[in-house]
């Protein structure tokens, strides 16, 4: 209840700021998380529906996911961002990640930091092919990525909140989408995410769903995403924290 209340207002406030922009002359990534959101909800309403009469494991039931993703992606919501935003969204989101080096030197080291907390999940799953008895990994191993998460926020919120906003809608899309994935294990990638992150479970993911990290990510972007007029003007009074508060 909790998660869909904080949903709901989310996406009232998305609604309500898209229809107070008029002509659209609203801001692109304003639309983008809008659409992403809306995007993300009705392929796992669809997707729950179909695999409740489907067996998800088979490869006809992966090519299924796979075309009705694309399908809808391309077919639907890149069309209906397209009308919000005035252009096509791949020239627009092109032009907006080149628009000055200080978003390509950030691009570069956020890639730099994926590639090292893949590299812990890799490693930390082939010890524990060495070593049966290691079920879980740590709390300290866990608080790595806490850091992680940290160290890609601060120079973000510090240098380019436009572009941290435009990413952690990116991230949120590739979580979600990787989630459904692995809930209803879907060739070639769902028991191998499975076999991954299972090692990193706690009690805060006892059910199904592996929640903890889209709860981190939405943490650290809610002032951003619900606030980012402030955030991006916020350089004195009591606002100046406002974009800190996910880390904070």
């Amino acid at each position: 209840l909790i998660v869909l209340g904080g949903l709901s207002f989310v996406l009232n406030q998305l609604i309500k700021r898209s229809l107070n922009a008029v002509g659209g002359k609203g801001d692109p990534a304003d639309y983008l998380l809008l659409v992403t959101l809306v995007a993300l909800v009705l392929l796992g309403i669809i997707f729950s529906a179909l695999f409740f009469f489907m067996d998800s494991t088979t490869w006809t039931s992966a090519l299924f996911f796979y075309m009705m993703t694309a399908v809808l992606g391309l077919g639907v919501f890149v069309p209906w961002l397209q009308y919000l935003i005035k252009r096509h969204p791949l020239f627009w989101l092109v032009e907006f990640l080149v628009q000055s080096k200080t978003r390509l030197y950030l691009l570069l080291f956020w890639t730099c930091l994926v590639l090292v907390a893949c590299g812990i999940v890799l490693l930390q799953n082939s010890k524990r092919s060495t070593d049966s008895k290691k079920p879980q990994v740590s709390t300290i191993t866990r608080k790595y990525f806490h850091f992680l998460a940290v160290v890609v926020y601060v120079p973000g919120v510090m240098y380019d909140r436009s572009l941290l906003y435009v990413a952690a809608v990116v991230c949120l899309a590739v979580f979600v989408l990787l989630e459904y994935v692995r809930f209803f294990h879907i060739k070639p990638l769902g028991q191998t995410l499975r076999t991954l992150l299972t090692l990193f479970l706690d009690e805060r993911d006892s059910g199904p769903l592996i929640l903890s990290h889209i709860y981190l990510l939405l943490g650290m972007s809610l002032p951003v995403w619900l606030f980012p007029r402030l955030c991006a003007t916020s350089l004195s009074g009591p606002s100046t924290l406002l974009p800190y508060c996910g880390i904070l």
